[in-house]
């Protein structure tokens, strides 16, 4: 079911993917631990996003503080995904599952038997 979806939405829509769960992951690490944390997974989480978060910086409404910053960008980064490249690209996108690397791992979940 993944060959029907274009190779250029593949393309774009993994790397976004991975970019808007790791926001995720931030968002969520953000609310256990401190700023100043040691924790490598969370360096290594920031580092990967730091552009990100520049750039929705640019667009980032001023109530939303630092701590929520990475959400707003997986928010952003979710409705580029979900409403835009489809469109520019030329594939379906029905509901969340549909989504490229969700329905990716979906399948490898499913030939895995689990």
């Amino acid at each position: 079911m993944i060959t029907l979806i274009p190779p250029m939405g593949i393309l774009i829509d993994i790397p976004l993917g991975i970019l808007m769960w790791t926001m995720v992951g931030q968002f969520v690490l953000g609310i256990f631990l401190r700023d100043d944390s040691r924790l490598a997974l969370l360096r290594i989480i920031r580092g990967l996003n730091t552009p990100v978060l520049f750039l929705t910086g640019l667009i980032q409404p001023a109530f939303i503080n630092d701590r929520l910053a990475p959400l707003f960008a997986a928010l952003v980064l979710f409705i580029a995904r979900y409403y835009l490249f489809p469109l520019i690209i030329g594939f379906d996108v029905e509901s969340f599952s549909q989504m490229p690397l969700e329905k990716l791992l979906l399948s490898a979940k499913s030939d895995l038997g689990l």
